[in-house]
């Protein structure tokens, strides 16, 4: 189904393309890396709300699928769809539960009430109408349904003491607001504020900042990122070169230990239907808010 969403004409598709390329030969084990940075935090979320058997769950930009994996590992005799714009990291998985889909949320839809679960991680902060789109995706849950979307805030970076990283946290989300319109600093500190706005219930959020050494999961993760990001910083202008090359080798130094962002999430359940009369309306009356 394609459900052109207003707005989306003339937004370039640049992410997976001239930024953060599918087709980079690194890109295969940064997407591991940010999976084994993100997935523990992310499942120990989802862990905490029990799917109903035969559940229908969604995951967009899944990525190499490591998370999309994990939910099908829970859905009783239901089925997972993993979308991304390029499939290729996806294409490999083998699951009953699973299906992949090439799917680009900007302009493709899902009709209303088709989910248990929504879930988009790293998506939502580089699309210029994320609002909007946190929108679409609540209608696509059933009542009682949950949506979750985490993303990245660079936050950290601007007070860490190293000045390696205040500059690089500050030249990587100058040139992904450049290039592809992405907000990696406000737009994950507004949350849960968005999913509150739209009515859901059991709203909360959960921030995680992980550590960076130059042999984690986190430190590895960044630095493949800096290193693919690199020719888009110069070339917005915001870090030359040698300047690149020079922060590269200091992430990869045997002492190197810092905070440079944080992951932080927010979920939100649409409201159950109660009957009022020869009616059904919302039940909005559960608001309390959860916050790990």
């Amino acid at each position: 189904m394609r459900n052109e969403f207003p707005g989306a004409r003339g937004i370039p598709s640049s992410y997976g393309e001239k930024v953060f390329s599918f087709a980079h030969p690194g890109q295969t084990e940064r997407l591991a890396s940010l999976g084994g940075l993100c997935d523990p935090a992310t499942t120990a979320d989802l862990a905490r709300w029990e799917l109903p058997p035969g559940a229908d769950c969604l995951e967009i930009g899944a990525g190499s699928g490591s998370l999309a994996l994990w939910l099908a590992d829970r859905c009783r005799g239901g089925e997972v769809t993993a979308t991304d714009t390029d499939l290729r990291f996806l294409a490999g998985l083998r699951h009953p539960a699973l299906r992949a889909l090439r799917h680009d949320v900007r302009t493709e839809g899902f009709p209303p009430g088709s989910f248990d679960l929504v879930v988009a991680r790293s998506v939502l902060c580089h699309l210029p109408d994320r609002a909007a789109l946190t929108a679409r995706m609540a209608s696509w849950l059933r009542p009682g349904g949950l949506l979750y979307v985490e993303d990245p805030s660079f936050f950290p970076a601007a007070s860490s003491p190293d000045p390696v990283v205040r500059r690089l946290g500050d030249a990587v989300t100058t040139a992904l607001a450049r290039s592809l319109g992405s907000d990696a600093t406000a737009w994950a500190r507004s949350f849960p504020a968005p999913l509150r706005d739209l009515g859901l219930v059991e709203v909360g959020m959960r921030v995680h900042c992980p550590t960076l050494t130059s042999t984690n999961a986190a430190g590895r993760a960044w630095a493949l990122s800096v290193a693919d990001l690199l020719p888009v910083m110069v070339r917005e202008r915001v870090l030359s070169e040698d300047e690149g090359a020079e922060a590269l080798a200091h992430l990869s130094s045997p002492g190197f230990v810092d905070t440079a962002h944080a992951m932080i999430a927010m979920w939100g359940v649409r409201p159950p239907v109660r009957r009022t009369g020869e009616t059904e309306e919302p039940d909005t009356e559960k608001t309390e808010e959860r916050i790990a």
